[in-house]
């Protein structure tokens, strides 16, 4: 099996919303074996379904997957279980509201 580095873009949904509205998304990359590349995105959609939580302020946080960004087949060997294992991760904080697209745009996110 081929071992991959996906790049991904989630996005935090609060309820009610935030007042100032703000927006924040993570980019996060994850190692995945597969047989194929094009089995990727089916395997990113089925594994990152909606996390809502009851955040500090007794709201509602969701976070849920936006976009896969880029995808590398990698070289390395690795041993033991890596699938869907973060070897990166960074928050994206808006004072402001923001879409996906306008965040991938802003960040090169998609490069």
């Amino acid at each position: 099996m081929k071992v991959f580095s996906v790049k991904l873009l989630l996005e935090s949904i609060v309820t009610p919303a935030p007042i100032p509205p703000s927006k924040t998304f993570e980019e996060s990359i994850i190692l995945l074996r597969a047989t194929h590349k094009e089995l990727i995105e089916q395997m990113v959609i089925e594994h990152f379904v909606n996390d809502t939580y009851e955040n500090a302020i007794g709201g509602q946080t969701t976070w849920r997957f936006v976009k896969m960004l880029d995808i590398f087949e990698l070289s390395d060997e690795f041993e033991g279980d890596i699938q869907f294992k973060e070897v990166y991760s960074r928050f994206l904080p808006f004072d402001e509201m923001m879409t996906a697209e306008e965040a991938i745009q802003l960040y090169a996110l998609d490069q």
